[in-house]
């Protein structure tokens, strides 16, 4: 738990700090002053101010963070103001944000594959280099699941399952199916994995005709890229993730706008914290390439031309640079910008209730 707890918060503050690093560094390169660096959102907890800047740790941390700069929410006429700046700096610095998370999660994925990680969207056997092993890990359960009555949790590798007189290993989906299938209805007992010991627990085959050990599966190619290969191999993968991610996003939009219903598959803070404790079990490299999802997520959720994110805000410089002259005053923009934020709360809350919800189903 505390473990958990600990790693949820890091992922989070390496996921906001690069992110809002990005627009730091740029506006600081554009000449722009930065006025606040804050993790989170208010009230304050603890501020620091190091030459015109104050840095700040806020309460509501789960919900971003945020670069606050000279003439952003109000007019000045200072050179260092940001509305006074020409459209392409402001532009440059409202992009800078979204290619941080780019540029962590692909570090992080050429790190990864260099020593051994599973490709998220590519087949395995597209990814050049060694395969290390084939792993079967319980990734969710069934409701009455057989196999978490008898004690097995998310993030178990399942290595082997014996009945009376036959084991079985297992290093796909078909092994385990088959065998499972095979035996429906007895008792067998699963090995298994668990925080690098090895364990063994009997489990009665009494789920779905399906899914007999009630689990919901994921199959892991462990396969190591040489280090030559290893950034090119990340920044397809990324560039998949990428576009299965954008695609995605806008079809669940879509049919909430459309249909008033959020769906399923988008998750929130207690989605990300629920999900960070199976990655911790499964190992650093797992948690790496979680971190890199998620990092590719915020870039694809942020370049939405929605108000309030670094997408609207670069729809409005678009629409000045194309016109050659600003069509929305500032204090305009700021108002709609506002409005958005209240829409992205109130979006954040309602899947924050899904996610809830599904945990108390569980």
């Amino acid at each position: 738990m505390i473990l958990t707890i600990v790693t949820f918060i890091i992922i989070l503050a390496l996921l906001v700090l690069s992110h809002e690093f990005g627009h730091f560094i740029a506006a600081k390169k554009a000449g722009v002053k930065v006025e606040e660096f804050a993790f989170g959102f208010p009230p304050r907890l603890f501020s620091i101010k190091k030459g015109e800047t104050t840095y700040t740790i806020n309460t509501f941390f789960f919900l971003g963070g945020y670069v606050k700069m000279l003439g952003e929410l109000e007019e000045s006429k200072s050179k260092r103001a940001l509305e006074n700046q020409p459209a392409y700096k402001r532009l440059i610095i409202s992009l800078a944000g979204i290619l941080m998370n780019i540029v962590l999660a692909w570090v992080l994925l050429v790190v990864g594959f260099s020593v051994g990680m599973s490709p998220v969207i590519s087949p395995s056997d597209q990814v050049p280099g060694k395969r290390l092993s084939n792993q079967i890990i319980i990734a969710d359960f069934e409701n009455n699941s057989p196999a978490k009555s008898a004690g097995l949790a998310a993030g178990d590798i399942i290595k082997e399952i014996d009945s009376s007189n036959t084991t079985q290993n297992v290093g796909s989906f078909s092994d385990l199916t088959n065998f499972t299938q095979a035996y429906y209805g007895q008792k067998v007992t699963v090995v298994y994995e668990r925080d690098g010991a090895i364990n063994k627990q009997e489990v009665s085959l009494s789920g779905s005709s399906d899914a007999p050990l009630g689990v919901g599966l994921i199959e892991r190619s462990i396969i190591r890229v040489p280090l030559y290969d290893a950034p090119w191999v990340a920044a397809r993968e990324e560039y998949r993730i990428g576009i299965f991610t954008f695609e995605f996003l806008g079809n669940y939009l879509h049919n909430l706008f459309t249909t008033g219903q959020a769906g399923e598959g988008v998750g929130g803070p207690v989605a990300i914290y629920t999900y960070t404790g199976l990655f911790v079990r499964m190992g650093i490299l797992a948690l790496l390439q979680f971190v890199a999802l998620l990092s590719i997520n915020l870039a694809i959720l942020n370049i939405l031309p929605i108000p309030a994110l670094d997408g609207g805000r670069i729809l409005f410089i678009l629409i000045e640079m194309v016109a050659r002259r600003r069509l929305i005053r500032e204090y305009v923009e700021n108002i709609i910008h506002s409005v958005g934020f209240v829409f992205l709360l109130l979006l954040i809350a309602l899947i924050t209730y899904g996610d809830i919800i599904h945990l108390i189903r569980k």
